[in-house]
Formats: structure tokens, C-alpha cells, sequence
């Protein structure tokens, strides 16, 4: 029997221990949504679905999503995580995802939107590349100065994508968006942007351990990447792949045709 098991939650119990979760999960929640709310939810039509480790009375989340039905028959994913620093977090993805698929086609669902920061590369490339996910769209939140505060890119999850494109050029062809340079720890920092470039394809360079685990200093720097984002995205680019070399990672960016 596998240690895993993807279930529905079926005791307030279970229910509590999800809402614990979430103060232990990649990406981090800033609010924990309480398990009443999430009882309430999944029986007004929502899906909650959560990667136990085994089966018992005992058993404890180790991962959870949570999506709501949206007017043009699609799903919404309103939350979801795994366990910070598990070694088989994409594992309890490939669950989380796989179940979610199902629950989609049994309502008949045209597909999925999954928020996630592109800067958490985890995340990116789990749904970018594991998922087969395009990201034309997004969503942000600012502060009063009008300084980007969360920064949410919206990959709509089909059946079908086939092999990605971007895969079958040249990287040499690719423009970088942006320049860093080594930094303390054996990290990276940006140390320039540019927002003009209007070739095909985009390279933007992202911290490979993913954002929140940056040092403070470090990550207000790689916010800017945010920006970057929403000037090329609303100019008509979408996120398509996340590449790797050795140590970093990019973001493919890459001029989309047709509606956004």
C-alpha cells in the first residue's frame, strides 16, 4: 500500500489538522483559513482535497488544495501547499494535481486556474512544466506608493497541452530580461532590468530556492522581478517554462497570440 493517500477530509478532526497545516506550508499562507470555513466550503461545492501520510485514525495532512467553481465551469484554486522542505514535496504535488483533475472532469470542468508567485520555482515549475500549465494573466496586490506587494500569475491547467514549444529552439535565440551576479551564501542578485525587449522569447532569471526562503534584503531585491512581469505580461507575453542550469533558474517568457 502506498504512504500516501489522497482523501477528502472526513472529521472536523482532519479538518483542524489541515488548518494547523497551514502554518507549515510552501507557499506560505499569511491567514490560515479556519477549519469551520473550510467545512463550510466544501459543502457549499468547493473541493478540498489533502495527501495523508497512510490510512487510520491517526493519519495527518501532509498537503492540501483547495478549489472553487468558477462561472465559465472551470475550477479556482483558492489554496493550496505542502509541507515546508519535504524531500518528496513533488510527490504530494503530483497528487494534489493528479486529484484535482479528476474532481475537474467529473464536473465537466474546462480546466483549472492555479494562482502562484513565479518567483517561487518550486511552484513555477511544478505547474509550468509538471502540469504543462501557460500563465497569459495575473493578479497583484499593491501598497498605497503603488510598490508591488504580491505578485499572482494565473496558469490555466488542460488536458492536452503537448510538448511545449520553446523546448524545440535555441536558448541562444532567448533575450535575458535581466543581469545578476553572485551574492553572500552562494545566492544570486539582480543588479539590472530591462523592461524593453520585444523579442519572441524571454529569459527572466529567478532565485532558484524560490523567494520566501531568501534573507530580507535579498528578497526586496528580487521583487523587482514582479515588475518586470507585469509590464511584459501586459504587452502581450505569457509564462510558459521554467528552465535550469546547474544552480539558477529562468523563466520562459514568450509573445502569445490570440485573446489573453
Amino acid at each position: 500500500m502506498s504512504e500516501y493517500l489522497l482523501d477528502t477530509p472526513r472529521s472536523f478532526a482532519e479538518l483542524r489538522a489541515c488548518e494547523a497545516l497551514q502554518r507549515r506550508i510552501d507557499p506560505p499562507v499569511q491567514a490560515p483559513v479556519p477549519a469551520w470555513f473550510l467545512w463550510e466550503v466544501e459543502r457549499s461545492g468547493g473541493i478540498l482535497l489533502a495527501v495523508f501520510n497512510g490510512v487510520g485514525i491517526a493519519r495527518e495532512p501532509l498537503g492540501l488544495v483547495l478549489a472553487l467553481p468558477r462561472g465559465d465551469s472551470g475550477l479556482r484554486v483558492v489554496l493550496y501547499g505542502v509541507i515546508h522542505d519535504r524531500p518528496d514535496g513533488d510527490v504530494i504535488r503530483r497528487e494534489l494535481l493528479a486529484g484535482l483533475r479528476d474532481a475537474a472532469r467529473d464536473r465537466g470542468a474546462a480546466g483549472i486556474v492555479w494562482p502562484f508567485d513565479p518567483l517561487e520555482v518550486d511552484w513555477a515549475e511544478f505547474l509550468l512544466e509538471g502540469a504543462g500549465a501557460r500563465a497569459r494573466s495575473y493578479e497583484l496586490r499593491r501598497a498605497r506608493t503603488g510598490e508591488i506587494q504580491a505578485f499572482r500569475a494565473l496558469a490555466l491547467v488542460q488536458e492536452g497541452t503537448g510538448e511545449a514549444a520553446w523546448r524545440g529552439a535555441s536558448l541562444r535565440s532567448f533575450f535575458p530580461v535581466n543581469a545578476t551576479r553572485p551574492a553572500a551564501g552562494g545566492l544570486r542578485e539582480p543588479v539590472s532590468w530591462n523592461l524593453h525587449l520585444g523579442a519572441e522569447r524571454l529569459l527572466l532569471e529567478v532565485p532558484s530556492m524560490g523567494l520566501s526562503r531568501l534573507p530580507g534584503p535579498l528578497r526586496d531585491a528580487w521583487t523587482g522581478a514582479w515588475a518586470a512581469l507585469e509590464g511584459y505580461m501586459d504587452r502581450g507575453y505569457g509564462l510558459v517554462g521554467l528552465y535550469r542550469q546547474r544552480d539558477r533558474a529562468f523563466l520562459v517568457l514568450e509573445r502569445m497570440s490570440g485573446d489573453r
